[in-house]
This record gives structure tokens, sequence and C-alpha cells, in this order.
């Protein structure tokens, strides 16, 4: 019998390997807009986000639970930058950061392992800190549209998915308040972010129209991935 590949092994990383311009931006906004200092970046994977909020002159730490991930991650951060753990078990003294993030991690969770970790980081985080996750959007159009070849089902280590509605349920469930999903117009990050790939090339007037519509009005729940903040 073959042995089923690993889901995680160097090649899942090596073609994870980059940095979204656009997240760590509105992460950078987000801290400077509230202040925030210190920061740890929960699935880190290859480190880059950590990397870019140390140079912007925060302190940031990650942690991953892959071998695979943290010989990365290692390479362009200071070794005691990057820790080693799960995001369902976070090794850390309580009320140590101002910020959490999590990108594209707690779809990999199981239900059980996901309130740990919303549980954990309402721990760690200090008074009136933030948790920022960005997952798949369960209730976008294009899931119904395109079925199996929706993004989300591409990844065979995504094992739960979230609406942003359950996820806000999830974040008050364990204490988290001022839940919001919508994008405020003072991180301004380029609208295009929020618009599936193929809209990108409608015609300006229709695509600023759409791309309004998806930060500004209800619309902003639609999206292909979704973003969410909450406050301790």
């Amino acid at each position: 019998m073959k042995k089923k590949p690993a889901l995680y092994d160097p090649q899942y990383f090596h073609e994870r390997d980059h940095l979204d311009l656009h997240i760590a931006e509105s992460v950078k906004l987000l801290m400077r807009k509230h202040r925030l200092k210190s920061v740890l970046d929960v699935g880190c994977g290859t480190g880059r986000l950590v990397r870019f909020l140390n140079l912007s002159g925060f302190r940031a730490q990650g942690c991953d639970n892959q071998t695979a991930a943290l010989k990365l991650a290692r390479k362009i951060n200071p070794p005691k930058n990057i820790v080693r753990a799960s995001a369902s078990r976070l090794p850390f003294i309580k009320s140590t950061f101002d910020l959490i993030t999590s990108i594209s991690v707690i779809e990999h969770l199981t239900p059980y392992q996901s309130q740990q970790f919303i549980s954990a980081s309402w721990r760690i985080l200090k008074p009136r800190g933030y948790i920022f996750l960005i997952t798949p959007n369960f209730v976008s159009p294009l899931r119904l549209i395109l079925g199996k070849r929706w993004f989300g089902y591409s990844d065979p280590s995504h094992i739960q998915f979230f609406t942003p509605s359950s996820l806000a349920n999830l974040l008050k469930l364990n204490g988290f308040g001022s839940v919001t999903c919508r994008l405020p117009t003072a991180y301004n990050v380029p609208f295009d972010w929020y618009l599936p790939v193929f809209f990108r090339k409608l015609p300006m007037p229709l695509k600023n129209l759409l791309n309004y519509l998806m930060i500004s009005s209800p619309l902003s729940t639609w999206r292909d991935s979704f973003w969410i903040l909450g406050q301790k």
C-alpha cells in the first residue's frame, strides 16, 4: 500500500513562503491605530509576517507546530522569536500580548481545537487586547458557484469552515466583544484585495462600485475569505 503523503511536508510551506502585503499592511495599520506594541502570530508558517512586523517597529513573535515551517521561519527571524507550539496549546503566560493574529489557520483545526485556541488567546491577551483572524468564508457565493472547485476545498488540510456569524459567535462565547467583520476605511487597504480575481478585470466604474459594496455594506461578509476582529 502506498504511503499517504504528509499534509504539511516541506513542499507545502515552500509553496506558501511569501508575504501578502495587503494583510501585512492591514495588521501594521491596526496596531498603529490602536497603539499596540506586542503581537503573536499563531500558525506563523514561514515567519514572514513576524519578520515584517518586527522590521516595522513592533515586538512580534510567532508560533507553529510544524518542523518544516519552523525551519524556514528561523532562517529569517531570531530563533527566540519563533516558538514551537500548536494553536490549541499556547505556552505563554497570562496577559502577554496586545494582539494575536492567525492567518488562514483556524480552518485547519477541529471544533475542539478551535475552542481551545480562542480560549487560550483570550488568556494570553492583555486587557483590551485584540484577536485578528482570516479564514475562508463558507457563505461566499463562489462556493456555491464553483462547488468542489472552490478554493477552500483545494487544501485537504482544511477540515472546518466558518461563516462570519459562526466565528463571531465563537469569539463572543469566549469573552470577546466589539466583534466586527467589516474593514474600517482608516486601514486604507487596496480595495482589489476584497474582490474575487476574475472581478478585478471589470471596467473601473463597475469595479469601484463592487469594491465599495464588498467593504462598506452587508456584502462585506460575502467575500471568498473574511477577516474578523475581536477585543478582550
